[in-house]
């Protein structure tokens, strides 16, 4: 067994040896290709919740009658508790440690990673994605390759909740495919669905019948709408010519193991997720014993629709001769849960199942067998000795692996530097065997109430934030502060409590943790802009909403507060530019309007400036200001009688400075 294990480490790091570039196998000529392949993940779903893995009191016909017309894997697994990693691995063939993402806040996926959508699109299928997950946006990365990718969440000014929760119903989602599938006959599509992600909110009739069981309701909600978009081929007789997969990206803990969610351990509950394949290449009822892994999924699409040319690189296998009915060997399957160490300071999880078994690298090991114990009750570390210390010895190799491949940067994306050294349970093993354990930090079982109890905090200080209170918020986040707590979240919405408290040094202090934990969030460089514009911190003010405009394309507000800094510099040209672009991307506003023609008046541009006080004016009749500027700018332009019905219009509505310029033209008149 050892000696298996050693060649799946082997192979499973490209960035360390070229023995990750094995031939691809040729497609099978003598079956059906696909004309179209439809992916549909469901987020944090459980394989037990399944009705053809065991459930017996979810409906899920839907999932279920896939399975019974194609194939379904009884123990697929996936390699990380996250949504961003673990779509990642599906679509990329790789794990985390290959392709660098291991977080959901982190940097974009490297370039060089590639990924399914665009060995489809090479291969001339049209491509769509469409999203339910902020942590999914094209800043993700995973949008490469994809003609159309649906990521728009309405956020706007309630984003006080953790990053993960803020998603787009899955209604949404499927209705966005079915429209888009409609008009393409050759096709490569995702479709992601979320609401299996707590909080579990079904909707109508599931909130019902799954009043005390929320999380299964949304469970069935989910195949419900899975039914719908497979519904919408095959009414269409184009069903029996797609590639159709389900898969998730992660479980959910559901309080077992003592946890409520997922992100934290390695459990199976989090790990063992449904996969179901039905379609052309697929022998109807055919079920898969054979361990099966998310990194299988990219060699699996790629040979079932027949796409060669370049191998791909990768830690997964195809699974096309198991789906025609073949059989496989196992091969082993690794996992890992880095948020304890990079959120907390306490130490990792690392796990390999290999078959039957499964051992967890900890700071107190743990070994189960599967088989016996599905649950993961039974700690057989201390009874088996020798089969512990061979998957632990397979384990430490691949940990010494990662650390020569963390080198590179797709590698060492989204981990900080000064944790590197520490990865791996008992921090990475050097060629003496295992490192200090106190330097890894404690073991997460151990720090399980805390964590609880950290979670809380932040939670009551969202929600404290919610509903007004930001002195109850920087209470609750400072005392994560204080337990060395270092993520993003921690830091952004103590930023928005002092803003709210105008306390804007601290804010300003705050926003750039934020954004150094998480460059690609817009809001968190418009409130360090802000802060530092509260300041007069033209400068620094600046270069926050620098960075801000490529982040957000089409933000007219970013262009307009841009703007207003640079006209402060004296910089009136780039101001205007920057203004006319936002009222070009956005021409309602009236304050948009109003703004350029600030600009444009103060340099001189007169005739440009009327015509922008006009257009204010004329989008808020209410307000005097505008009435007046415009006749401040007829009266420079020496068009006098149009500047005093401007005025007169503005002292009507009461505005005292047309008054006195009234009376200053009639004093000058006598």
């Amino acid at each position: 067994m050892t000696s298996r294990l050693t060649i799946a480490f082997s192979i499973a790091l490209a960035a360390v040896s070229a023995a990750c570039s094995r031939p691809e196998s040729p497609p099978a000529r003598t079956q059906a290709t696909p004309t179209s392949v439809l992916v549909i993940t469901i987020d944090t779903l459980r394989a037990d919740r399944i009705g053809i893995y065991g459930a017996k009191n979810i409906e899920t016909p839907n999932i279920d009658r896939l399975a019974h017309e194609g194939a379904w894997a009884s123990r697929s697994t996936a390699h990380v508790p996250l949504t961003r990693p673990s779509h990642i691995s599906i679509f990329s063939g790789r794990y985390p440690a290959e392709h660098g993402i291991r977080d959901n806040v982190a940097p974009t996926l490297a370039p060089e990673v590639p990924l399914l959508a665009e060995q489809f699109q090479r291969a001339g299928f049209a491509t769509a994605g469409f999203v339910s997950s902020v942590v999914l946006t094209r800043q993700s990365g995973l949008a490469r390759g994809f003609d159309t990718y649906s990521d728009k969440f309405e956020v706007g000014e309630d984003d006080a909740r953790f990053l993960n929760t803020i998603q787009k119903r899955g209604d949404i989602a499927a209705g966005e495919a079915i429209a888009w599938i409609r008009d393409h006959q050759k096709f490569f599509a995702w479709v992601h669905l979320y609401d299996p992600h707590d909080p579990y909110e079904p909707p109508g009739r599931y909130a019902v019948a799954y009043a005390d069981r929320p999380y299964d309701g949304e469970v069935a909600w989910s195949d419900e709408l899975v039914g719908r978009i497979v519904d919408s081929l095959r009414e269409a007789n184009r069903l029996d010519n797609t590639l159709v997969v389900v898969t998730s990206d992660h479980g959910e803990g559901l309080g077992e193991h003592g946890e409520d969610v997922h992100g934290y351990f390695i459990y199976e509950t989090t790990l063992h997720v449904p996969l179901v394949v039905r379609g052309p290449g697929v022998k109807a009822g055919t079920r898969i014993d054979t361990l099966t892994r998310s990194v299988d999924v990219y060699p699996t699409l790629l040979e079932l629709a027949g796409i060669g040319g370049e191998t791909p690189t990768g830690a997964g296998r195809s699974l096309a001769p198991a789906l025609r009915g073949g059989r496989l060997q196992d091969e082993p399957s690794f996992a890992e849960s880095l948020l304890p160490l990079v959120h907390f300071g306490w130490s990792d999880l690392r796990s390999v199942r290999d078959g039957r078994w499964k051992y967890i690298l900890a700071p107190r090991p743990e070994l189960y067998d599967l088989d016996r114990d599905p649950t993961e009750s039974r700690n057989l570390a201390d009874q088996e000795p020798a089969r512990a210390r061979a998957l632990r010895a397979g384990l430490e190799g691949r940990l010494r692996a990662e650390k020569q491949a963390a080198t590179g940067d797709a590698a060492r994306a989204s981990v900080p530097p000064d944790l590197l050294e520490k990865l791996g349970a008992l921090g990475y093993v050097s060629s003496g065997g295992p490192s200090d354990s106190k330097a890894a930090g404690a073991d997460p079982k151990d720090k399980l109430e805390e964590y609880k109890t950290l979670n809380t905090s932040m939670r009551r200080g969202l929600i404290a934030l919610r509903e007004g209170r930001p002195a109850e918020t920087l209470d609750q986040l400072g005392s994560l502060v204080k337990r060395g707590v270092d993520s993003f979240e921690v830091y952004y919405y103590r930023g928005r409590a002092f803003t709210a408290l105008k306390r804007w040094r601290e804010a300003e202090e705050a926003y750039a943790r934020a954004v150094e934990k998480l460059p690609s969030y817009s809001a968190a460089w418009r409130g360090l802009a802000e802060s530092r514009m509260a300041q007069r911190n033209l400068g620094g003010a600046a270069q926050a909403y620098q960075k801000l405009l490529p982040l957000s394309p089409r933000d007219a507000l970013a262009r307009i507060q841009l703007g207003e800094v640079y006209r402060d510099m004296n910089r009136a040209d780039e101001a205007a530019r920057l203004m006319r672009e936002a009222v070009a991307l956005d021409p309602a506003p009236a304050s948009y309007w109003n703004s350029l023609g600030m600009v444009l008046g103060g340099s001189g541009h007169l005739a440009e400036a009327e015509k922008a006080f006009a257009e204010a004016a004329s989008r808020d009749a209410e307000d005097p200001q505008y009435v007046y500027n415009r006749g401040l700018a007829l009266q420079r332009l020496g068009r006098r009688d149009e500047a005093a019905a401007q005025f007169q219009r503005a002292a009507a509505m009461g505005f005292e400075p047309a008054r006195r310029r009234l009376a200053e033209r009639s004093d000058g008149g006598r």
